[in-house]
C-alpha cells in the first residue's frame, strides 16, 4: 500500500511540473522575441548620407554658394545664379563610380517646389536619370527620395541680390 502512495506521489508532482514548464517555455520565447526587436544589425544612414550632401553643395567649396575668385572666399548660402553648373557639382563631389546617391538643385523664389525655378542642375544626372523612374516602386529595387528646401540670398544674372529657395531632392535606391 505504501508502495502505491510513492507511485501517486511521483505522478502527482510530475502532473504539476507541465504547466510549470509551458510558463518556462512562454517566458523565454517572449524573452527571445523582446530581444530580436529591439537588437538591430540593420542600419538606415540614408537620411545623413543626403543630409551630409546637402550640408558639402551649401557650405563646402565647389557647391552651389558664391566662390570669389579674386579673395578665394566662398559664401555660405550665397548663390550665383551665373556659376551654377552641375558638371562643376560632379567635380566638386567626385565618386568614381557613384552608384548611391543623386540630386537635383532647383532655385526658386518660392518655398513650394511645384514652382518654376529660375535655375536647376544635377548631381549625378545620368543615375538621377535612371531612378526618377523607379520613384514609387516600394521595397528593393526601389529609390529612396529625400526632399529640404534651403532659404538662401543669390544674385541674379544683373547681380543683384534676391531672397530664394534651394530646394535638394536627393535620391538613393533602396537595398
Amino acid at each position: 500500500m505504501v508502495r502505491n502512495n510513492k507511485r501517486g506521489i511521483m505522478s502527482f508532482n510530475f502532473i504539476s511540473l507541465i504547466p510549470k514548464i509551458i510558463f518556462l517555455v512562454i517566458m523565454l520565447m517572449a524573452c527571445v522575441i523582446l530581444i530580436r526587436v529591439f537588437i538591430s544589425s540593420k542600419f538606415d544612414t540614408k537620411n545623413i548620407q543626403a543630409d551630409l550632401l546637402i550640408s558639402g553643395f551649401i557650405y563646402g567649396p565647389g557647391g552651389i554658394n558664391y566662390y570669389d575668385y579674386l579673395t578665394g572666399r566662398t559664401y555660405p548660402t550665397l548663390v550665383d545664379v551665373r556659376q551654377l553648373n552641375g558638371s562643376e557639382l560632379d567635380a566638386a563631389f567626385y565618386y568614381p563610380l557613384n552608384k548611391m546617391i543623386a540630386a537635383k538643385v532647383s532655385l526658386s523664389t518660392s518655398q513650394s517646389r511645384g514652382d518654376p525655378a529660375l535655375a536647376e542642375i544635377y548631381y549625378n544626372k545620368e543615375w538621377y536619370d535612371n531612378w526618377v523612374p523607379l520613384l514609387y516602386m516600394k521595397g528593393l529595387g526601389g529609390v529612396t527620395e529625400y526632399f529640404k528646401t534651403v532659404p538662401v540670398t543669390y544674385l541674379d544674372a544683373g547681380g543683384v541680390m534676391k531672397l530664394g529657395y534651394v530646394h535638394f531632392q536627393v535620391l538613393q535606391p533602396t537595398g
